[in-house]
């Protein structure tokens, strides 16, 4: 083999192994924003855990009482999440977790929505009590996403799991879970009652 020869192999040679040594170092670069990425959101996604129960405790009451006209009103701040607020590297992600990720706050604007509506619709005075049903349905199941959300993401990143709650502490996925099954079954019995009210109203008539 002549001197060409063995340059040439020289040339590709060191080409390859340039090639690999960028691959591997952008490998690493993208693990580490992935993680990054990870950290961060899910840790904002675990304090908008905590201010959606904080929402759900809230029954419009001051330590117990009504305002001094005897009204409902709402004593918790909504907690909010502006993904796109935190500076990381989002193409680190596969697009089906990024959308869910991005696409969340959209969730949010539409319970809020709903929300509004049943204070401006559906909730009387001085009570407003359909009001704060939909206001802690609603925060109950945004929490609940955004617990899962948050798991994703700490899976992704092969990040430690969050710690469960012990029997005797206060869990606020399962105190969550439990606000949505006793609105729901108010919601039944009131949709029950309305019923049977129209139907003897029918009746009499």
């Amino acid at each position: 083999m002549d001197k060409t020869a063995y340059v040439l192999i020289g040339v590709v040679l060191g080409v390859f192994l340039n090639a690999i040594k960028e691959w591997w170092f952008k490998k690493g670069t993208n693990k580490k924003e992935l993680e990054y990425l990870a950290i961060r959101i899910s840790c904002i996604l675990d304090t908008f855990v905590n201010g959606c129960a904080d929402v759900i405790a809230d029954d419009g009451l001051c330590y117990g009482q009504p305002d001094k006209d005897g009204y409902r009103s709402i004593q918790t701040k909504t907690p909010d999440f502006d993904p796109l607020s935190v500076e990381v590297e989002w193409k680190s992600l596969k697009a089906e977790i990024m959308y869910e990720v991005l696409n969340f706050p959209n969730q949010i604007q539409s319970a809020n929505h709903k929300i509004s509506g049943a204070f401006e619709y559906a909730a009387s005075p001085p009570d407003y009590e359909e009001g704060f049903e939909e206001r802690q349905l609603q925060y109950a199941t945004l929490g609940l996403k955004a617990y899962k959300l948050a798991t994703k993401l700490r899976t992704i990143g092969n990040l430690p799991a969050q710690a469960t709650p012990g029997k005797d502490e206060w869990n606020p996925i399962q105190f969550m879970e439990q606000k949505i099954k006793d609105i729901e079954k108010l919601q039944k019995e009131r949709s029950s009652r309305n019923q049977a009210l129209m139907q003897n109203l029918n009746t009499s008539a």
